[in-house]
């Protein structure tokens, strides 16, 4: 039952590769979580015969090895997306897992850094190599556009239109949307394709950031590796800031914070950011009222 079990599995990710157009990462991430669920079961029976009952101790032995909330409410999402296929397969008769309810995920405020901060790591005194000007546009186009490092890394010349300064990006989901980027940025990313382009061995990458070492194979066909660019970021965060929470999606969250402060409308930036929905805009919205409190407290006469 154990083989049966996991061809299912692989079906579904199958289905989730091919129908759903999700990406290998989350693939990757689906299959972890399913395998770990199965492996949780003493006696593996068949998907029909799974009751809520497995589930729940699963979701517990996790409790018990202080996995947060987050973690927990992301797996069972998992299994909950398993069984909604199941159904839809007729595999089983019955849904049980939407009966298990959701842990509450405690809302964090995101990092993000100061206006004076941002600046600070922009005005940074970049040489003139090619990794220099390679560095300089990764932060400024985390900034400029707000994208996530796997879109970023994942950026294709045949994307960028200069003329409109914007860039074609495929978000979670692998939905499209068009992010804008300032006259600054057109600038620097002009300047950053003509160095580029007078290194041959970059030449054969269809991406704006090539790999900067030779795969296995000998190949320089794909992109830049996301721990090469999380390491880019934090390195140049470190020069202005000791708060070590900051990361690569810190200047995500830095962007639409500043665009909000400075009143934008919510739903533009629930766009520009490629959020499905605004819930995931109006975590933002609770930083503002923050920094009013922050304000109100220091200035209020009566606030003490």
């Amino acid at each position: 039952m154990l083989n049966k079990n996991r061809k299912t599995i692989d079906k579904f990710l199958q289905f989730l590769q091919v129908e759903k157009q999700y990406s290998p990462d989350t693939i990757r991430a689906y299959k972890l979580d399913l395998n770990q669920f199965l492996d949780s079961i003493d006696f593996e029976p068949p998907f029909p015969k799974i009751t809520t009952k497995e589930i729940q101790q699963f979701l517990q032995n996790l409790t018990r090895k202080k996995m947060s909330e987050r973690t927990l409410s992301r797996k069972l999402a998992t299994i909950k997306s398993l069984f909604k296929y199941l159904i839809r397969e007729e595999k089983i008769p019955v849904n049980i897992a939407k009966l298990i309810k959701a842990p509450k995920i405690p809302k964090r405020l995101p990092n993000y850094l100061s206006n004076s901060e941002i600046c600070s790591l922009l005005d940074y005194p970049y040489g003139n190599q090619f990794k220099d000007s390679l560095d300089r546009l990764i932060l400024e186009l985390f900034y400029a556009t707000g994208i996530r490092i796997s879109e970023l890394i994942k950026i294709k010349l045949r994307d960028i239109q200069l003329e409109s300064s914007t860039i074609k990006v495929i978000g979670k989901g692998n939905k499209q949307r068009i992010v804008i980027f300032g006259e600054t940025v057109n600038h620097i990313l002009r300047s950053f394709l003509k160095q580029r382009a007078e290194i041959v061995k970059y030449n054969v990458s269809p991406y704006l950031f090539p790999q900067l070492k030779k795969s296995v194979n000998g190949s320089m066909h794909s992109h830049i590796h996301v721990k090469t660019v999380y390491n880019i970021v934090k390195k140049y965060i470190r020069q202005i800031s000791t708060d070590e929470k900051l990361s690569p999606h810190s200047l995500r969250h830095s962007f639409a914070t500043h665009l909000l402060d400075n009143g934008a409308d919510i739903m533009s930036v629930k766009d520009l950011l490629g959020h499905a929905s605004l819930s995931s805009t109006q975590i933002y919205t609770h930083v503002q009222i923050k920094k009013l409190k922050e304000a109100y407290n220091q200035a209020h006469p009566h606030a003490k």
